[in-house]
């Protein structure tokens, strides 16, 4: 295939009327069909590219995607992190529809710019004239689907277009997705969109037990049986069912049980029209496309021995899930190699929980190690820099007492780092940078530049915090950079503030953090805030407690430290390069297994704190590897990585599990566990004195329908005309 090399620029221009001027993330998604025209997940490559900037790789390299004969298409809208969810979605700037044979409108919902995806068959988009929040979009693309009959599964955030100047090979000739029409000089109000486009029809009310209670087709457990009668559909933030996610739970349910493609497609067809969701049975070919989509998007088939990550909590005797979860226990792969030898070494002389003395071996070791070692993710170097956070139930869990042992071990095999880069008293942005800070240079009276501050050479530095509470503390004071720094810390991204009276920047800072706190300290001191702007998911909680009584304090004095020094001392010295890390053949089926895993979405501040999972656990594997100095990772790095992420998993289950990370929610799943009738929203109301509107009750209720906190009905009730809305305690 010859590529127009104007074909580039007409992608870009495309993308400049869809993003606006907007700032984030642009996936580009490919995938190559089988033999039976379906996408098969093994097929499927995705790249993540940083927009305006790299917006002319981003179309190269669709472009020569396409040249591969695979299919090409672009995310909708920009994203704030890599991952394709609707959690990363970025404020919109333009609306979409894939108007799917539907005519093109026109008069006042004309389309701003349109694309032939293929002939006769067009996306259409309309350019707003604010941007919007993500949510807001979603609903008023919803509304706009139904008004211009564009195809009803194609406005949810996610969506995938297809890139212009790109080939379809669903169609005989494989056409080229072509730009029809670009007006930039015309837009859309929200608000006038907001007026003129009608509500969609009210979902149907649920159905009742005796309508969806066939058999399915292949033998399922006690808890797939309630997935496909529809007992425990996906939701929405909304609390209404997610039709399409729904069906797509049954299908996994079904194949994993052992169902066929053509056994799957046909059930999940039945239970579409069954249970009253109608999601495609309208469809023009009764839905057979979509269900064959949606069986294509499982993927290879789940075995029942599955990687134990994700956080699900311990079944009870009745096989629910509501039990209290339990102080978590470390595998023993995460003791393997020499971070498991200086464990050995130091638990006879310590009190601290052997998890500490792990945890405090790997961030030394990370840090250590320096910048020179990474592994590359689409645009993002990951490096051994890791944040951990010891958690204690009392200030007596000997969480500290872990620390020295190891700064000792590191101390015989790298002096220099030990005693001039290991610092506390993390209190503003502006000092933490001052730490790893660049050179000063100010011109003279001659105007000749001269040096004033020669800065910090040694870019590694290991933050020690015995009372982490007090830098969570000081991050609540308005105006305090520490948040903002650590996180693009952890990231390894160059250091500055905008504060005029503290001009300093760092490049390639290498900063690692390892903290003390107690469970109710951590619980009254991380807010909502260091949720939300992903600070608290860059550590790696981790319960301690203390191990064992040393009325004496052990005989460390006596521990032969030669063996551990060599070793570290070898491994420091491979890593002090450039080091591109890659995947070992053994260990690509278990990472691809994991990975599926680790990126599952979890609710409530305990899915808040775990969002980076696989981020952490990549890091984790590095180290392990890095210590066996080894540029590749090996499935047994993996191994030892999965079980420290499991425990550290577990931990925040049993310290966050129960919160969602709002007061408020928090405050009203606390009442409704007190009640079996569950309460109406004027009894919720009424918890709060009648102080919260209309708005902050949908957030609160979308906030526990989104952690799976609650469940909610509607019935009439006393004779009222209207259904009464109810909120139970899920």
């Amino acid at each position: 295939m010859i590529i127009d090399d104007s074909r580039p620029e007409r992608i870009e221009k495309l993308w400049r009327h869809v993003f606006g001027g907007g700032r984030g993330l642009l996936q580009v998604w490919t995938g190559s069909r089988d033999a039976h025209g379906a996408i098969p997940r093994e097929n499927v490559k995705d790249a993540v590219f940083t927009y305006p900037k790299a917006a002319r790789s981003a179309a190269e390299w669709a472009l020569k995607q396409a040249e591969q004969g695979r299919e090409v298409y672009f995310c909708a809208h920009l994203l704030t992190e890599h991952r394709r969810i609707k959690e990363n979605a970025a404020a919109v700037h333009t609306l979409w529809g894939d108007l799917d044979g539907a005519p093109i409108p026109n008069g006042e919902l004309k389309p701003t710019a349109v694309v032939e995806s293929s002939p006769g068959r067009y996306h259409a988009y309309w350019r707003l004239t604010d941007a919007i929040p993500a949510e807001t979009a979603e609903q008023l693309n919803k509304r706009l689907a139904h008004r211009t009959g564009a195809d009803p599964s194609g406005f949810d955030l996610t969506q995938l277009l297809r890139v212009p100047g790109t080939p379809n090979h669903k169609y005989e000739g494989c056409p080229l997705v072509e730009v029809l029409e670009v007006e930039g000089g015309r837009s859309y109000s929200p608000g006038e969109l907001d007026r003129i486009l009608p509500d969609p029809e009210e979902p149907k009310s649920e159905p009742s037990e005796d309508d969806n209670g066939e058999e399915p087709p292949v033998m399922l457990s006690p808890e797939a049986l309630k997935v496909w009668r529809g007992e425990v559909p996906k939701l929405k933030e909304t609390g209404m069912v997610d039709r399409s996610a729904a069906l797509m739970k049954i299908a996994r349910e079904l194949y994993d049980a052992g169902a066929n493609r053509q056994t799957v497609t046909a059930a999940i067809a039945e239970r579409d029209r069954t249970l009253g969701y109608e999601k495609y049975t309208g469809n023009r070919d009764g839905g057979h496309k979509e269900y064959e989509r949606l069986f294509s998007k499982l993927g290879p088939r789940n075995p029942r021995v599955r990687v134990t990550v994700g956080g699900a909590r311990e079944k009870t005797e009745d096989n629910s899930r509501d039990a209290e979860p339990t102080w978590p226990a470390m595998e023993a792969a995460a003791y393997r190699g020499v971070f498991g030898q200086i464990v050995e070494t130091v638990d006879p002389h310590t009190e601290g929980d052997p998890v500490a003395v792990l945890a405090s071996a790997l961030v030394s070791f990370g840090n250590a190690a320096g910048r020179g070692p990474y592994v590359q993710i689409g645009a993002t170097k990951h490096r051994t820099n890791l944040f951990f956070g010891h958690v204690g139930e009392t200030s007596k869990g000997r969480k500290g007492s872990a620390r020295n042992p190891v700064k000792d071990v590191m101390h015989t095999a790298d002096r220099h780092w030990t005693e001039n880069r290991i610092l506390s008293g993390l209190s503003s942005g502006e000092g933490l940078i001052s730490e790893v800070r660049d050179p000063v240079e100010v011109p003279d009276k001659d105007g000749k530049m001269q040096i004033t501050d020669p800065g910090v050479k040694d870019k590694r530095l290991l933050v020690m915090e015995g009372e982490l509470s007090q830098a969570l503390k000081v991050m609540k004071r308005e105006g305090n950079t520490l948040s903002p720094v650590m996180r693009n810390a952890w990231d390894g991204e160059n250091l500055r503030t905008m504060v005029k009276h503290s001009p300093h920047r760092a490049t390639n800072p290498h900063i690692s953090v390892s903290g003390d706190i107690t469970l109710a300290e951590l619980e009254r001191h991380l807010t909502e805030t260091e949720m939300a702007n992903g600070l608290a998911n860059r550590f790696i909680w981790l319960l301690v407690r203390r191990s064992k009584s040393l009325p004496f304090g052990g005989e460390w004095h006596t521990a032969n430290l030669a063996p551990l020094s060599r070793a570290i001392v070898g491994a420091l010295q491979f890593a002090d390069q450039d080091l591109h890390m890659a995947w070992a053949e053994d260990a690509r089926p278990l990472w691809r297994k994991a990975y599926e895993v680790l990126a599952e979405d979890r609710p409530g501040m305990f899915g808040a704190v775990t969002a980076r999972a696989e981020a952490q656990t990549l890091r984790l594997s590095m180290l392990y590897a890095l210590a066996d100095c080894s540029q590749e990772i090996h499935r047994g790095h993996v191994e030892s990585a999965l079980a420290v992420w499991e425990y550290a998993e577990k931990s925040a289950l049993y310290i966050f599990g129960n919160l969602t990370g709002d007061p408020d929610a928090d405050k009203v799943r606390a009442a409704l566990k007190t009640t079996d009738e569950g309460m109406t929203r004027t009894e919720v109301s009424g918890l709060f004195g009648r102080n919260k509107s209309r708005e902050e009750l949908d957030r609160i209720r979308a906030a526990l329908l989104k952690a799976d906190k609650i469940a909610v009905s509607w019935s009439t009730e006393d004779g009222s005309k209207k259904p009464v809305e109810r909120w139970h305690a899920a």
